[in-house]
């Protein structure tokens, strides 16, 4: 049967604002979200079993009917009233317990492939209906792009694209479990806020990319309790980032940095970048990889790994400031 790949991108958000909790708990947002080139892989092979699969090699993510990817291929084929089943593999990039969207990802990918490989039975309009039932990040995640989100995520508006910059992510090692952010920002007694959506709209859609990384502005931010995260930002802000922010409910950090010439130009004067040079400094050699062949490596402390490390962050603030 045939199978087909989806690389499904990670999400920032440029803006997060919660305007209200409804009487079921559930939280009514205004975001502008950003896609970024960070990718899970998403292999899809249609079947005669009727039945939905799932693997996701040496990742602590349940592979199970409770996976984000997995509930919506279910509901696709329902949708579609198809006898088909489907095989689902993935192979993860995007941490988990970041805020960057890696379950949501993987979801919409699966509803985009799944549909593709059944005919295109559903226009997207109706993918994005589907995927606002499993999850509020998932209909930005088909449309990708960037874009305004209200709601509980189903009301998107498609912003001109972020004007020319590179964005820095990094994750702490400690990871924010989402319910626990939101629970934590309700108990703090914060009043639900009047969102500043229109301004940093105004200077998304004007290329204005030094008033973009000023409205930067996340409400969960303090209520992720990560002293981590404030230092990342801290350091991102010193290193030359425009502005700084956490993304989501957390725990990645994001820095937009518009001068691109001057971040290349510094990590070229710290780090060797020739192939050989490359492969002793990070010690490559060594039978590492096994442990990182699917669920990634960002803010892995744990695995020791010499990509991971952060000595050269003084060198590297030298170089930016020389």
């Amino acid at each position: 049967m045939k199978t087909v790949k989806v690389k499904c991108p990670a999400k920032l958000n440029l803006y997060l604002d919660i305007t209200h909790r409804m009487p079921n708990g559930y939280h009514i947002m205004e975001m502008v979200m950003q896609a970024v080139n960070l990718f899970d892989t998403v292999y899809l092979t249609l079947n005669d079993t009727g039945e939905v699969t799932l693997s996701m090699e040496d990742s602590p993510i349940p592979a199970d009917q409770t996976n984000i990817a997995w509930r919506c291929a279910r509901l696709l084929l329902d949708e579609t009233k198809s006898r088909h089943g489907v095989e689902i593999r993935i192979h993860k990039e995007i941490p988990s317990e970041a805020g960057l969207g890696g379950g949501s990802a993987d979801g919409a990918g699966v509803l985009v492939g799944l549909n593709a490989l059944l005919g295109f039975p559903l226009r997207t309009e109706r993918l994005i209906e589907l995927g606002a039932r499993v999850g509020s990040d998932i209909p930005f995640c088909i449309q990708g792009g960037t874009a305004m989100v209200r709601g509980y995520g189903e009301i998107l508006e498609a912003l001109e694209p972020l004007d020319d910059c590179r964005i820095l992510i990094a994750k702490p090692a400690k990871g924010v479990p989402t319910a626990e952010c939101f629970a934590r920002y309700d108990a703090s007694g914060k009043p639900y806020g009047i969102p500043g959506t229109p301004l940093i709209k105004k200077a998304i859609n004007a290329d204005d990319l030094s008033a973009v990384s000023k409205l930067l502005y996340n409400a969960l931010e303090e209520a992720a309790d990560l002293p981590e995260v404030q230092e990342i930002r801290q350091i991102m802000l010193e290193s030359g980032a425009a502005g700084s922010r956490m993304t989501g409910s957390g725990s990645a950090v994001f820095g937009i940095f518009p001068r691109s010439e001057q971040l290349e130009n510094a990590v070229r004067k710290v780090f060797d970048l020739r192939p050989a040079a490359i492969i002793q400094n990070f010690d490559l050699c060594r039978p590492i990889y096994r442990q990182i062949s699917n669920y990634g490596h960002m803010g892995r402390e744990d695995l020791n790994l010499p990509w991971e490390q952060r000595d050269r962050v003084e060198a590297l603030k030298a170089a930016l400031n020389a």
